[in-house]
């Protein structure tokens, strides 16, 4: 049965839906800061750029993703990560054994990370950092770093291992000197997408907002661009990127006042950087930022709803204030059902974990059920629901890249079936 969009108030009350108004951000003067920001919260949050250095991933048993902090401001130095070819962590390594600059693709939260870089993508257990033996059943380091740190001094790097939800990791000066091994238990951090390190204090950081916490990430990063003779250059830039679980559409050449998010499901995309950098452009005519004024970007949250973002402003270096508008869309699946008013599914195409959001029109055990191709069940569970808007996770990094069936029943009712894809 396929299930028909219609737009709907889901989670916001009525009198909030499409809603506008405008929000202004802040990447500091020279942009020193980066900013995580949630729609409909009424205050975002602003971090230095040195908060944290790496981050590792905390989705579940199959992600090994490792990040970059890429961020910089005008007058900072950025962190610079490169790979060491054939050397093991007990050489002693000099500035001339640097190899790759290695740098986030900002692709996605699972596995773009800068130390994931060298990944073979056609092989599942390859991490690039590491490769999975399903023998010890964990990932082993095979790869050797150097980190620049924003006080210019350099440190050798080394993962040695994620057993099972534990990272193992050293690093020391180049020498061998000051050596630290460390341990980071994904486990230990139930609520986090990514957990974030700092070699400065050589501590897990933890006031960075959690998972669900924050939508879009407006920072620093370093993406390639023309140099306008033949060949492309990173460029550290001011951009947004999209957090864990969200989803979001570009669209140009209309007018942002009145275009709905209907007809552009099909556009969402996980890609990090789809807002990106390019929102504002510098016209050198003007000496001025100049923004496009007929794009929008349609934003799904991690909770379903959607917004429209439209920028409005932006101020430069001088102060690095973002200032746009925000309209809540409350887009929802809605279904001809006893009990269910909509259900939907999110993030589809999913990696790690799907989302199912239901409104149950009195309570009900909800059974859910995944099948694959040849009408297998490979995931089950029975959930008591109260009535109203609720949401069900189900974990999907186990199963094979491809398109299955998810089957959501309540007692003597007809179940209703939704694909489910999910991405390689």
């Amino acid at each position: 049965m396929r299930i028909p969009l219609l737009l709907f108030g889901l989670i916001a009350v009525a009198s909030s839906l499409n809603a506008q108004q405008f929000r202004e951000v802040t990447c500091g003067p020279n942009y020193t800061l980066s900013t995580y920001f949630k729609f409909g919260n009424q205050e975002s949050i602003s971090l230095e750029h040195n908060a944290w250095d790496i981050a590792f991933t905390a989705q579940g048993l199959q992600d090994a993703g490792i990040f970059l902090n890429e961020a910089a401001g005008l007058e900072g130095t950025e962190l610079e990560l490169f790979l060491i070819p054939g050397a093991e962590f007990s050489d002693n390594i000099d500035l001339t054994q640097l190899g790759e600059r290695l740098l986030n693709d900002e692709t996605n939260w699972t596995n773009g990370g800068a130390f994931n870089q060298m990944r073979d993508p056609g092989n599942p257990l390859d991490y690039g950092w590491g490769q999975y033996n399903p023998a010890t059943q964990s990932v082993q380091g095979q790869a050797l770093f150097v980190l620049k740190l924003r006080n210019e001094t350099f440190k050798k790097l080394e993962i040695i291992s994620l057993d099972g939800t534990t990272y193992h990791f050293r690093y020391a000066n180049l020498n061998g000197s000051d050596e630290q091994s460390h341990t980071l238990n994904k486990a230990d951090f139930p609520d986090n997408d990514l957990v974030y390190w700092s070699f400065s204090s050589n501590v897990v950081v933890d006031f960075i907002p959690k998972a669900g916490d924050w939508d879009l990430l407006f920072t620093r990063y370093s993406t390639p661009l023309d140099d306008n003779e033949g060949s492309t250059l990173n460029y550290l830039l001011t951009g947004t990127l999209s957090g864990p679980g969200v989803e979001v559409a570009q669209v140009d050449g209309i007018d942002p006042a009145t275009i709905t998010f209907e007809g552009y499901e099909d556009s969402l995309s996980t890609d990090l950087d789809i807002i990106g950098h390019d929102w504002k452009n510098f016209d050198l005519g003007t000496f001025s930022w100049a923004l496009p004024a007929d794009r929008v970007y349609f934003v799904k949250a991690a909770n379903g709803e959607v917004w429209k973002l439209f920028f409005v402003d932006f101020e430069g270096s001088s102060t690095g204030n973002i200032v746009f508008q925000e309209t809540n869309m409350g887009i929802v699946n809605t279904v001809d059902h006893p009990l269910f008013e909509d259900l939907s599914v999110f993030p589809n195409p999913a990696r790690e974990r799907a989302t199912v959001a239901l409104t149950l029109k009195q309570a009900a055990p909800v059974q859910l059920n995944v099948f694959n191709a040849t009408g297998q069940s490979v995931w089950s569970a029975v959930s008591e629901e109260p009535a109203g808007f609720q949401t069900v996770s189900i974990p999907v990094s186990h199963l094979p890249a491809g398109t299955y069936w998810l089957q959501v029943q309540t007692p003597g009712t007809a179940p209703i079936s939704q694909p489910l894809i999910v991405a390689p």
